[in-house]
């Protein structure tokens, strides 16, 4: 049986809290999104998409997850990258 596939926007529009966001630091925010979470989820396929974050039925415990945890893992990336 297929996993169920969750998709990680690389939109920049998606990513702009800290102000403006290259589409090269979209991709990169969304790859550390879907590294992070394919941790704690690991039966779940996560892929980066140009589109918007979108998920199956029955996923919002991934979202709400996602959302909760997203800023903090890109936060600490860019203090790691400093």
């Amino acid at each position: 049986m297929a996993r169920p596939i969750y998709y990680v926007s690389a939109r920049p529009e998606a990513y702009e809290q800290w102000g403006e966001v290259s589409v090269s630091e979209a991709k990169l925010i969304a790859l550390t999104i879907v590294r992070q979470a394919a941790v704690r989820f690991p039966h779940v396929e996560f892929r980066v998409c140009d589109g918007w974050s979108v998920h199956e039925k029955g996923m919002n415990q991934i979202a709400t997850y996602i959302d909760k945890h997203w800023e903090r893992w890109v936060a600490g990336g860019r203090e790691r990258a400093a």
